[in-house]
């Protein structure tokens, strides 16, 4: 037998009977589908909450004090900025929070006490009114800054700018809003409220500094302006007296553990695949079983054993081929219905390679069994058979 009649006789093998065919495929369909759809939403959320992070710039990094007997001063914040050329600006931050009030409407929201150059520094545009002022942090005005989620909860989405809130029961003045990031910034900014350093410093009865954003020339000065960093304090603490987090390397991590997030997504998807190839391996032998006649007839006129394995085999791959094209095109479907509903997805060709190959794999090796069956029944035998 030819190549292309094992074909023929394989594609009316499986046209004989088509419901039986159609739900077997339909494992396959529903696994390659499932891979796609899953792994699409999985590098989805991989891809936005990457440029989320990027957006507020590669070039960033964070300063902690290490040790508890060592302090963080504005004074040493610039003496950075003067004595290391490849970093551009520096921002010290207070951490500050309690009840936030409005009209009776309660709500804990962290604040942070921060200098005018925020939105530089951070890349972070506002979206109503303004961000206060030089002249504000050096006269400890108490005006506020809040964030997207902030603005929703107590003022259901109205205009909140020249109103006051109360945080810790003292009056702020409300002069902007931040405008929204998403739920996928771990640092929360949407549900916080910014004053001036001065003010938090003030109410928390310290001049103590809880850490610095630092902003490097570019990405490439990120290891020299995190280096001399170091040097100077640890000549003024000793060593290992400061902490460094930079927010390249909080990149890299983030794209390592949601990576091996899409792979176990990609692998749960793909246990319904192989539950899917059990179903084929089950339907050859019933199909191997109700043709032992016909196989007995082909190996009488002449058909080589190995002919035979190969045409049931083809018929296995054959219908997991068919189910694979038809599961990648439910797990396109799936990943665009899924991103009109508001999540992101993003459909990676290799993810569709794979399981569209995964597929085939599953109809050659689970029709492995089932052929060689076939191939091994003698001819007069298979002829007496009922």
């Amino acid at each position: 037998m030819h190549l292309s009649n094992i074909l023929s006789v394989s594609l009316k093998g499986l046209t004989s009977n088509k419901m039986r065919s159609a739900l077997t495929m339909l494992g396959v369909i529903i696994g390659v589908a499932s891979v796609i759809a899953l792994v699409s939403i999985g590098e989805g959320a991989r891809r936005e909450v990457i440029a989320n992070f990027e957006s507020l710039g590669t070039n960033i990094l964070q300063l902690y004090m290490n040790r508890w007997d060592t302090r963080l001063t504005q004074d040493q914040v610039d003496e950075l900025v003067q004595r290391i050329p490849d970093l551009e600006m520096a921002m010290p931050t207070v951490w500050w929070g309690g009840e936030v009030t409005y009209e009776g409407k309660v709500r804990y929201a962290s604040a942070q006490g921060v200098t005018e150059i925020f939105p530089k520094i951070r890349n972070h545009d506002l979206y109503l009114g303004r961000f206060f002022t030089a002249v504000e942090v050096e006269i400890s005005r108490p005006v506020a800054v809040i964030g997207w989620q902030v603005m929703q909860d107590l003022f259901a989405g109205r205009n909140p700018i020249g109103k006051s809130i109360y945080i810790n029961q003292r009056p702020y003045e409300i002069v902007g809003v931040l405008e929204e990031i998403g739920q996928n910034m771990g640092e929360g900014v949407d549900q916080m409220v910014l004053v001036p350093i001065t003010v938090a410093q003030r109410d928390r009865g310290t001049n103590r500094i809880d850490q610095v954003y630092l902003k490097a020339k570019d990405k490439d000065s990120i290891p020299v302006v995190e280096l001399m960093v170091k040097k100077i304090f640890e000549a003024r603490y000793g060593p290992d007296s400061v902490y460094i987090w930079t927010q390249q390397a909080m990149i890299d991590e983030l794209q390592k553990s949601s990576r091996t997030m899409t792979l176990m997504l990609g692998a749960i998807a793909g246990v319904s695949l192989l539950v899917g190839g059990i179903g084929v391996m089950n339907i050859m032998l019933v199909a191997v079983a109700e043709r032992t006649k016909e196989i007995g007839l082909r190996m009488a006129v002449g058909a080589k054993r190995y002919q035979v394995m190969f045409q049931f085999l083809m018929e296995s791959a054959m219908l997991c081929s068919f189910g694979g094209v038809l599961g990648v095109i439910g797990g396109i479907a799936a990943s665009q219905i899924v991103r009109r509903m508001g999540t992101k997805t993003w459909i990676a060709p290799m993810s569709i390679g794979i399981a569209f190959g995964f597929a085939i794999l599953v109809g050659f090796v689970f029709g492995v069994y089932p052929a060689y069956r076939a191939s091994r029944l003698q001819p007069a035998d298979a002829l007496r058979s009922e």
